[in-house]
């Protein structure tokens, strides 16, 4: 039982001449979320009158985090698709009070906005392999070192500056090379951001049995191709209570998977974060359902995966239990808000 192969049979059922109730959701779909969700059938039934469902999977690294969610929206696939695609818009957040689109090829007016948080600035001066808290390679902890003059009233200025050109530099570079191109942390034990990733990808089995045009695609970056793919690289900064703020950059594809009848997915793979993150894996699937009267609806079906630097659990320092918290609480409101937005803007 996989996730996007119950997802499409029940996005399916209208046109296979299977009941869909309006109280609950198709057949296989509540089976999924019965039996490998280990959700129950009042649960799955509150799906319809529009509660969201949040859960904290189980994983198999103890730096690893995975959270599901789901809920039923009263509006049309090609509505919130269309809305999707307009990523000057989609890409903002609550949470993010900065981001910027890279354009094709990518340029210092892409990253205008971008800057280093002050806090960090002191953290950067003081960055060797081994002992840094920020997540950056070793050759620009050394660059950093020799270009930056730190006995300036405000190197901050010159921060920015090298952060903006490099942001350009890296993302050209991984257009070109793909994986191949991404990020060495060495702020603790040189970590490749292409090992992490894969790892996240190797935990997401229904990517490979169900969409593996997706697979072949995120695997063959940039040489593989995905018809009719919409896909965008940006970056961001996002800022969640008790955590510090988050400067990332993210390569997001959209798309209607052949494999998948009635079914449109998003995967946004992080290649880049300078705090916590060595990985991260999102991977929706916009759903066909029968709404309220029979009008046609969606569910909105995530999966994030999280792969931390470093996560004690236990004890005074249980920083995995807090963090986790955090993430299945931003899960619930990330889903709420889709709901309201998405349904205040089509009438529903």
């Amino acid at each position: 039982m996989r996730l996007l192969g119950y997802v499409a049979l029940a996005g399916c059922g209208a046109t296979m001449g299977v009941p869909l109730h309006a109280q609950q959701p198709p057949a296989r779909l509540a089976t999924f979320l019965q039996q490998r969700i280990g959700l129950d059938s009042a649960r799955i039934a509150s799906i319809e009158r529009g509660d969201v469902i949040v859960k904290v999977l189980d994983t198999e690294n103890k730096r690893d985090v995975a959270v599901f969610g789901i809920i039923a929206l009263d509006v049309p696939r090609e509505v919130y698709v269309a809305r999707l695609q307009d990523f000057p818009s989609s890409l903002r957040a609550p949470t993010r009070p900065r981001f910027g689109i890279f354009q094709v090829p990518a340029s210092a007016a892409d990253v205008e906005r971008a800057s280093v948080a002050r806090n960090d600035v002191g953290d950067l001066k003081d960055c060797h392999p081994g002992d840094c808290k920020i997540k950056i390679p070793a050759t620009d902890m050394q660059r950093l070192h020799a270009d930056i003059d730190w006995a300036a009233a405000d190197p901050q200025g010159q921060l920015n500056a090298y952060l903006r050109r490099r942001l350009v530099e890296y993302v050209t570079d991984y257009r070109a090379r793909g994986d191949s191109a991404l990020v060495v942390y060495d702020d603790h034990g040189g970590v490749h951001a292409s090992d992490a990733f894969a790892a996240l990808l190797a935990q997401s089995p229904y990517v490979y049995q169900d969409i593996p045009s997706l697979r072949q695609y995120l695997a063959g970056y940039p040489h593989a191709q995905l018809d009719s793919a919409r896909e965008v690289l940006f970056w961001a900064i996002d800022s969640t209570t008790g955590l510090k703020p988050i400067l990332s950059v993210t390569h997001l594809v959209s798309y209607a998977p052949p494999e998948l009848p009635g079914v449109y997915v998003v995967a946004s793979k992080q290649i880049y974060a300078n705090h916590y993150f060595e990985g991260v894996f999102d991977i929706a699937a916009i759903v066909d359902r029968a709404g309220g009267a029979g009008k046609p609806g969606i569910y909105l079906v995530l999966l994030r995966r999280f792969r931390f630097d470093d996560l004690p659990s236990g004890g005074i320092l249980n920083i995995r239990g807090k963090v986790v918290g955090k993430l299945r609480d931003q899960m619930r409101v990330d889903l709420e808000r889709q709901k309201t937005t998405s349904e205040k803007a089509h009438g529903s």
